[in-house]
């Protein structure tokens, strides 16, 4: 297996503070860091399996590539990319050759961070994939330029867990060669209505993936829904989707809806 885990999902948005009163008031999240640099402002905020959220805010560089992404969606905010841990990335590398995608933005010249990237366009995702393989936190190499949160911390509610990451994608080839041959995803089929595939790739840590295709997207391809389990209650609207999912709207701060685990009626 060449990944371990799903580390975190990252979200490209206007301004941490959009999404802070959804990820950490609803969902609880607890702040894990923040920094600032010139073309990216960073923050994660982490949850009840170690999964995490990672918010990208434009920088100050007039060049920021966090805002020309959000530029090409009206400014909304949207998924940016899904971030694995790897025990041996040159052999994630060779892996990602041998399938058929060349990795782009290749880093191995810190020996305690070293990371590549797949593509969209090549991983038939829809969304850009970093692999990384690190000894490190990202945030340990700047403590001095460390951020509070910008928000108020929630007391006494425990973080919910964020179980899997749902994409929906036309063509189901490349999106399983890259989830279970490049990143080592064990693949389980799952139940689908007619005119779909489903199938979860899960890995020892983090959250899962849940691919679904379809020739006939009802939407662009991509991260469509984060399924949460919430420790408490959770305070927005929701529709009944599958048996113990309900699902929200889109959530505007966020760029993506939530499948909440529901508690199974009794009898």
């Amino acid at each position: 297996m060449t990944a371990y885990s799903l580390d975190h999902i990252a979200l490209a948005v206007p301004s941490w503070n959009l999404a802070g009163p959804v990820l950490s008031g609803a969902l609880g999240g607890r702040w894990r860091h923040g920094f600032r640099l010139p073309h990216m402002n960073v923050c994660q905020l982490s949850y009840a399996n170690d999964m995490r959220v990672e918010l990208l805010e434009p920088g100050a560089a007039p060049d920021s590539f966090v805002r020309r992404f959000l530029t090409q969606s009206g400014d909304m905010s949207r998924p940016h990319h899904l971030t694995f841990k790897v025990a041996d990335i040159e052999h994630s590398i060779a892996t990602a050759s041998r399938c058929g995608i060349e990795p782009i933005l290749v880093n191995l010249s810190h020996d305690s961070w070293k990371e590549m990237f797949l593509h969209p366009r090549a991983n038939g995702l829809g969304f850009l994939v970093q692999l990384v393989q690190s000894s490190m936190e990202p945030a340990s190499s700047n403590p001095e330029g460390l951020l509070p949160a910008p928000w108020t911390e929630p007391v006494g509610m425990p973080p919910a867990t964020i179980s899997f990451v749902v994409v929906h994608v036309p063509a189901p080839d490349m999106p399983r060669r890259v989830l279970a041959e490049i990143l080592g995803g064990r693949e389980e089929k799952l139940d689908a209505p007619e005119g779909w595939q489903i199938r979860r790739f899960s890995w020892s840590a983090g959250a899962d993936v849940i691919l679904a295709s379809s020739a006939e997207l009802p939407g662009r391809p991509g991260i469509q829904a984060i399924g949460i389990e919430p420790s408490v209650p959770l305070d927005l609207p929701t529709t009944p989707v599958i048996d113990g999912f309900a699902r929200t709207v889109p959530i505007l701060e966020l760029g993506v809806s939530l499948l909440v685990r529901t508690p199974k009626s009794a009898g």
